[in-house]
This record gives C-alpha cells, structure tokens and sequence, in this order.
C-alpha cells in the first residue's frame, strides 16, 4: 500500500455552489474558514490540483493548494485566520514577520511563511492565537509544493536549486 499526502485548499472570494461541488468532487474536507484539507495518494502534487479546481472558481477569487508538512523540518507554515469586520490584525501581521519570510502572495487572510524556527506548529498556532482579535486561527506546516491562483493566473513555487538560492514561481 503506498503512502499518501495531505493537501490544505484556502479559498478566498464568494462561496459558490459550484466552488463547494468542485471542493467535494476531490474529496476535500472543511477544517478552517473557507478551508478544507483532502488526502491524496503518494506521487499527486498541488499544481494539478489547484489546476482542477481553478475551472470552478470566479477570476476574482484566490485559491491556494499546499502540502502540508507534519515535521519541524518544514519548508513553510501556512498561516491563515478569518476576516472579521473591524477587527485590526496588525499586531498577529507583525509577529508573523517576525517569524521569518512572508511569501509576497495575494491573499488578505491566507499567509506563508518561509521561517528557521523548528517550534512545533501548535506551539506556534498558541501563540498567534493570543494576537489574533477574533480567535481564529489555523496554523500548519507546509513543503515546498504549493500553488496559487489569483487575478487570472496560477503560479507554482520552484524549490531553489543550489546554484541559484532564491525562490521563484513559474505561471501555469
């Protein structure tokens, strides 16, 4: 029996029916707002999938698809809270720099965070969670296989190779 992954799906844009039937259609369950996480067998990667469910989803919309990572050897944390009119996420935004790299992606509530601290996510989630004004908050580890789609385009992450230590997206 092979192994299998588990994929974390950020939505962020009007909820449709069509959206909801192409998120079910995968497999994918809710775990967070406009959230879900789907497992996949060993071999699948975020690209095809964000591939797939770009069709369903309005141009104004942003999506995100990432492997998730259970260790503290992560490539990432996956950082995302809701949006709750007048609540100021100034101070959660700050200790998030903090942290490490944000990833300059399109999204008002969905972040990555290219990070050196090996603290483990749930540690790291508690303490978000303190400056988070609406205590809702999800955190989680992630490897470098993440996509985007947003204004249009999709983007995939390319890992660095070590004659070029930078990271890069290439549209899809």
């Amino acid at each position: 029996m092979g192994e299998i992954r588990l994929f974390q799906i950020c939505y962020e844009g009007d909820l449709t029916v069509e959206v909801c039937e192409a998120i079910r259609n995968v497999g994918a369950e809710p775990n967070f707002d406009q959230s879900w996480h789907v497992w996949m067998p060993e071999g699948r990667h975020a690209a095809p999938l964000l591939r797939y469910l770009r069709g369903h989803v309005g141009s104004d919309a942003s999506l995100l698809v990432g492997c998730t990572n259970f260790t503290r050897t992560r490539d990432f944390l996956l950082v995302r809270h809701s949006l709750t009119p007048g609540a100021d996420y100034r101070e959660l935004h700050g200790a998030m720099e903090r942290l490490g790299t944000v990833v300059d992606l399109p999204f008002e509530s969905t972040f990555v965070i290219q990070s050196s601290d090996d603290t483990d996510v749930q540690t790291l989630g508690k303490a978000l969670g303190e400056l988070c004004p609406d205590d809702s908050l999800m955190v989680i580890g992630m490897s470098h296989d993440f996509a985007f789609f947003s204004e249009g385009e999709s983007r995939m992450f390319v890992p660095p190779d070590i004659s070029a230590p930078r990271w890069d997206f290439r549209n899809f």
